[in-house]
């Protein structure tokens, strides 16, 4: 179904690649909120991290809500929240609260009375974003009365974007867990497929665990402007532009490799 026009096709496109370009985790959230508000009209929008199994919502950020109301959404959604059993389902697809709770539910929660009702929100929708069925993330967006309920074409929008933010979040959970990324040898066969020297080799390894350029200048005892040129050469020869599209290369569990060419 055509729910969008060719230019917010292009800027969907424009989001998606954010998602992997902006380096920084929290920024990138910042972002895309800000940039999906052209797409999705809403008056508030939250941004959290989930853990342990989908049991902590944490970390959030929001568009449109104050900064001691994203605060207490931390605390209060898995306990207070009619809907904290999505999370729980580990479902990826995006939903409306209407089609979830009945009004006479969600108007007697207390959630709507500590979050909702202070902020004037009514209505929500929302998705989980789930990684081969880990639930890394929560993006909610939530209107007044006056601006009605989300609709389908809304929805559609955050299901084109549920496995962009699925890798990004899955890469930033794994960071630094070297054994994530590689099986025995085939860090060599990556070297050997790219061309990558050995530097260049050692460089990734760094980048997998997650340090930044300061850091790996200091352990190779070279300036961060020289760090920064190998990193250039290495995106050359893997056709990608950052780190995040560089790891994106990289086997992201033992059942994408194919072990009888190691």
């Amino acid at each position: 179904m055509a729910y969008l026009e060719e230019n917010e096709w292009m800027l969907l496109n424009e989001i998606a690649y954010n998602i992997s370009f902006i380096y920084s985790p929290d920024d990138m959230r910042s972002e895309v909120l800000r940039w999906l508000k052209l797409l999705i009209n809403y008056d508030g929008a939250i941004f959290s991290l989930v853990s342990d199994n989908g049991q902590v919502v944490h970390k959030s950020l929001g568009n449109g809500v104050k900064d001691d109301f994203v605060a207490e959404y931390d605390k209060k959604y898995m306990e207070e929240n009619p809907l904290q059993w999505r999370i729980s389902s580990g479902k990826s697809a995006a939903y409306r609260e209407s089609n979830s709770i009945s009004e006479e539910s969600l108007l007697s929660s207390k959630f709507y009375k500590t979050f909702y009702a202070p902020n004037k929100f009514r209505y929500s929708a929302a998705m989980n974003i789930v990684f081969r069925e880990d639930v890394l993330g929560l993006i909610a967006f939530y209107r007044t009365k006056e601006n009605g309920d989300f609709a389908d074409r809304d929805l559609f929008v955050l299901d084109q974007l549920q496995k962009h933010f699925a890798y990004r979040l899955n890469y930033e959970a794994k960071k630094g867990d070297t054994r994530y990324f590689y099986a025995k040898g085939y860090k060599e066969r990556l070297c050997k497929q790219y061309g990558l020297t050995p530097r260049e080799g050692e460089l990734m390894d760094y980048a997998v665990k997650g340090l930044s350029n300061e850091e790996i200048a200091e352990i190779m005892s070279i300036s961060v402007h020289t760090v920064k040129k190998h990193f250039h050469s290495l995106y050359s020869k893997m056709n990608v532009k950052n780190r995040v599209q560089m790891l994106q290369c990289l086997p992201l569990s033992t059942d994408k490799i194919n072990f009888d060419e190691l």
